[in-house]
């Protein structure tokens, strides 16, 4: 059975909140767990874990769409819940699982990555630290609401060096020969 983009992303929230800490785990790491297992599993397989080809630029970072939908979802199949959280600096809008997820539709190397991600994200990072990783030029570039691809974002810039523009002008040498 092949599901949809939205079934695909819930079913990734879901592992993601039964997976990891609830303290450990807001909104804010939810979105940023995705996005990072997403730009991972493009990297290593080509494809994204939730099946999203792009996320919505917010003001904390890149989110997944129709996250808020998917949330809602898992809320009324009572697959999880939902509270808020008083905390230093606010409030937390936690969620907790309340049935296992189903782990049928990801592969093994689907798994591995979320729980890298998770693991990273929710163990190293706060809310503020992991958003503010996720602001880079992509992110910086884009408005707030238009879609930044995943494709694009799994790009890493660096400076060229003297070894780079020689491999580019060699190359290039060697296709028009």
């Amino acid at each position: 059975m092949t599901l949809t983009q939205q079934d695909r992303t819930e079913a990734v929230a879901h592992y993601i909140i039964a997976r990891a800490d609830p303290n450990k785990l807001g909104a804010v790491k939810l979105n940023k767990v995705m996005w990072f297992a997403d730009l991972e599993a493009y990297r290593r397989l080509g494809r994204t874990v939730t099946g999203q080809a792009s996320y919505e630029k917010r003001q904390h970072g890149p989110v997944p769409n129709n996250i808020v939908r998917s949330i809602r979802r898992l809320e009324q199949s009572d697959k999880i819940a939902t509270r808020e959280v008083p905390t230093f600096g606010g409030t937390r809008r936690e969620h907790v699982w309340l049935q296992k997820p189903d782990l049928s539709t990801f592969s093994a190397d689907e798994v591995d990555i979320l729980n890298e991600a998770i693991d990273w994200v929710c163990e190293l990072h706060t809310a503020r630290s992991i958003s503010e990783l996720s602001h880079d030029k992509l992110w910086e570039n884009a408005e707030i609401g238009e879609q930044i691809p995943v494709g694009a974002a799994v790009v890493v810039p660096d400076d060229l060096d003297g070894t780079d523009i020689a491999w580019a002008l060699s190359a290039m040498d060697r296709a028009s020969a």
